[in-house]
């Protein structure tokens, strides 16, 4: 990994770290966190990047399949301390960034001119295009319930990406190091693919691996008889087991670390392995987990207005949508929020004067989700069938409440409702028989 120390001039030192995109050719896509843009000319790199997480990627054309990025962390500095400069060269042979070649005569050239004239080359990073289309500017409405803190342009990014930390990003990508690289063809581990693809895509790619691979039982293989059978229904107990654990491998976080890097990597970097674990981690994890709300309360808020803030950014920033990418996995995210509101408000309400401030942060957290997703006609009052065989992971058929949905018409007029019998026959019907 290649990167420069910025001059001791205060005009370079002050603003923050730089992004040099070398022998980046003309009519390319770049995107910086909430911005990105076709640049016709060749495009040199950011500069004054603040503190924080950041994602920086480019693609050969808008539309194109493969997209390459780097993650950076830039801490806070004072005045006094000079910012760092990344360098990562375009590789148009395999149409991906990577260090540059330290033997090349471009690599000379570029080390004998001078850092400051290529530095007034660089964009700032609160660059925004001319094109509304691509300056994913977002706009408070009138009668908008959610908080500020989720609308702003100031807080957006900071809130899609608070619990992503360089450990995370190390365990998750497997580079230890401190920039890290992403791709459009990276695979997640746990993933279902085909012999096909995993031949297509065995060479050149990474392996994402997290906390709670989509492959991954979700209970603790030394739980038994109930306790074993709560967990199948509710995996609260294995979350806290695997995030809280006495050997401090994982943080409890990492959930919502995990949930913001597969949203941003999937989406900005069209990667679907990404989604479908973003999917599997609100569809089978956090919105199943209805005990973590009352044990776990302020984790609980955070992981749902992390979700808030993506479905926000997805609707006001991004030109695609992640509700239409994968309609199936949508309908059963549908049924999931669902079900979730009906326990999380039994439990809520269970507490009665014992509710702490916390727990009822969480009520209103997921009130403001709710309200927002009415307007894409998503109603999460519904009734649904509570009881029924259920067959865990290992096969075991156990009868329990259901924590989802058999089908998506289980409720409302479609609810499957119990009818009085007779001779076989449902009474009360007409017949035609003489």
């Amino acid at each position: 990994m290649e990167d420069l120390n910025l001059s001791p001039n205060p005009a370079l030192s002050s603003g923050g770290d730089a992004f040099i995109l070398d022998d980046l050719p003309a009519n390319f896509t770049i995107g910086c966190d909430t911005t990105s843009f076709n640049s016709t000319q060749p495009f040199a790199g950011f500069r004054d990047i603040p503190p924080g997480v950041h994602l920086i990627w480019v693609a050969p054309s808008e539309s194109t399949s493969s997209r390459s990025g780097y993650w950076i962390c830039t801490p806070d500095r004072d005045d006094t301390q000079p910012g760092r400069v990344y360098v990562k060269q375009w590789d148009k042979f395999n149409e991906v960034l990577r260090d540059r070649d330290p033997t090349s005569r471009a690599n000379e050239q570029f080390q004998t001119q001078s850092l400051q004239q290529i530095f007034a080359q660089l964009s700032p990073y609160h660059l925004r295009a001319a094109s509304t289309e691509s300056s994913h500017k977002l706009a408070l409405t009138q009668g908008d319930d959610n908080p500020p803190d989720l609308l702003g342009d100031q807080n957006i990014w900071y809130q899609l990406t608070f619990a992503i930390r360089p450990d995370l990003l190390n365990r998750v990508t497997g580079q230890a190091q401190d920039i890290w690289h992403v791709t459009t063809s990276d695979s997640v581990a746990g993933e279902t693919i085909l012999a096909e693809e995993a031949q297509l895509y065995a060479s050149g790619t990474s392996h994402l691996r997290f906390i709670f691979p989509m492959d991954a039982r979700l209970i603790n293989p030394e739980a038994r008889g109930a306790e074993r059978t709560r967990q199948a229904l509710d995996p609260t107990g294995w979350i806290i087991d695997k995030l809280e654990s006495s050997s401090g491998e994982n943080n409890p976080e990492d959930l919502i670390g995990e949930l913001q890097f597969a949203f941003l990597v999937g989406m900005h970097l069209g990667n679907f392995s990404c989604l479908e674990q973003w999917f599997f981690l609100a569809t089978k994890l956090i919105f199943r987990s209805y005990n973590l709300a009352v044990d776990r309360p302020r984790q609980v808020r955070n992981l749902i207005q992390t979700f808030h803030a993506q479905l926000l950014y997805n609707d006001r920033y991004l030109q695609g949508d992640v509700l239409e990418l994968m309609p199936e996995h949508a309908r059963k995210l549908r049924l999931a929020l669902t079900t979730y509101k009906t326990h999380l408000d039994e439990k809520l309400l269970a507490l009665g004067g014992l509710c702490t401030p916390d727990q009822q942060a969480v009520g209103m957290a997921f009130s403001s989700l709710e309200s927002w997703l009415r307007q894409l006609g998503w109603d999460l009052s519904g009734e649904y069938v509570r009881s029924g065989n259920v067959m865990l992971e290992d096969g075991e058929m156990v009868q329990a409440e259901l924590s989802d949905f058999e089908d998506e018409d289980e409720r409302g007029e479609f609810a499957p409702t119990v009818v009085e019998m007779e001779n076989g026959r449902e009474t009360g019907l007409l017949s035609w028989d003489t």
